[in-house]
C-alpha cells in the first residue's frame, strides 16, 4: 500500500479558492502594468477554477 496523500473534497476546494484569490491579486497588478496578454491568461485560469468549483460561489471580479 502506498502512502499517497489525497486531500478531502473540502481541502481541495479550499486550495482552489486560495489559488483563485492569488490569481485575482496577480491580475490586479497585471492590469496596473497594462500586461494585457497576462491578464488574458489569468482570466482563462480563473475560468478553469470556477468550473472545478461549481456550484460553489467565488468572490466576484471587480
Amino acid at each position: 500500500m502506498s502512502d499517497i496523500y489525497m486531500p478531502t473534497d473540502k481541502q481541495y476546494d479550499g486550495q482552489l479558492i486560495e489559488e483563485y484569490s492569488r490569481l485575482k491579486r496577480i491580475k490586479e497588478a497585471a492590469l496596473k502594468e497594462d500586461a494585457i496578454e497576462t491578464v488574458k491568461l489569468i482570466d482563462i485560469e480563473m475560468g478553469y477554477i470556477k468550473l472545478k468549483l461549481q456550484p460553489l460561489e467565488l468572490p466576484e471580479d471587480k
